[in-house]
Parts: structure tokens; C-alpha cells; sequence
């Protein structure tokens, strides 16, 4: 046995936490930056490419890429007309798109690997006022 005393190993902060990480700050620029990437990139493909009904409406609001980059929570909201149906059928519908986004983000970013998505409702977005009506005041 050595007499030295022993050095603690790597900081066990992390032990049993989730595989995101919620400091950014400690997260290299280039995992940032493919972040904010993947992020610009899904929102394009909600907002043009996805032809599912069920999507439409639908907004990615986070994106979190693991520190490995091999997993990205991307939370979503449902708009107010699918309160009542809830989130289930567009999970279903996410489910069903989500070859198609990876097989786009491959292509729109050239990654040499494409994370598995995990979608996630964050809730329902809120409900536009209808705006220039009687009692409008300019």
C-alpha cells in the first residue's frame, strides 16, 4: 500500500443525473453551435417540409443536445386547437416523421452522425388576439 493519499477520480456531479447537460456554459462552442444548427434546421423543416396535418401548427421551442451528440430533446408546443386532443397524436405523428427529419438534417448539415430525436410537448402555445378591432387605440 502507498502512503500518498489518493486523488479524488472525476467529479461525480454527474452520477445518476440525465445525459443533458443544463450548464451551457461548461459545453464546448462547436457543441453550441451544432446545437443552434440543428435547432434552425428542425424549425425550417416544421414550418415548410413536414406535410402531416396532425404537425401542422406545431413549434419547436428548445432543442438539447447531449454532450455526446448522440441524443437531442426537442421540445415542442401543440397549438390551441389541439388542447383537447392533447399530445398524443402528434407524438404519434412526430414518431412517424422523424426518419424523414433525421435523413434531412444528414443532408441540410452534412453530419457525419445524426442524433436520435426525442420530442417532447411543452405545452400549448398561447392563443393570438385578433388585433386592429373597435376599441383599438393608435
Amino acid at each position: 500500500m502507498s502512503s500518498k493519499p489518493r486523488r479524488p477520480r472525476a467529479s461525480h456531479r454527474r452520477a445518476g443525473a440525465d445525459s443533458f447537460s443544463s450548464e451551457e456554459s461548461s459545453l464546448p462552442a462547436r457543441h453550441l453551435r451544432l446545437q443552434s444548427s440543428i435547432f434552425e434546421e428542425v424549425s425550417l423543416l416544421f414550418r415548410g417540409e413536414l406535410s402531416d396535418p396532425l404537425l401542422e401548427g406545431v413549434t419547436v421551442t428548445t432543442l438539447e443536445l447531449s454532450p455526446d451528440g448522440r441524443q437531442a430533446r426537442i421540445g415542442f408546443t401543440l397549438p390551441p386547437e389541439r388542447q383537447e386532443s392533447g399530445p398524443a397524436p402528434v407524438e404519434e405523428a412526430l414518431e412517424r416523421a422523424t426518419g424523414f427529419i433525421r435523413s434531412q438534417l444528414a443532408l441540410g448539415l452534412n453530419l457525419k452522425r445524426v442524433p436520435n430525436l426525442r420530442f417532447v410537448c411543452v405545452g400549448v402555445a398561447p392563443r393570438l388576439l385578433a388585433t386592429g378591432g373597435e376599441g383599438d387605440e393608435s
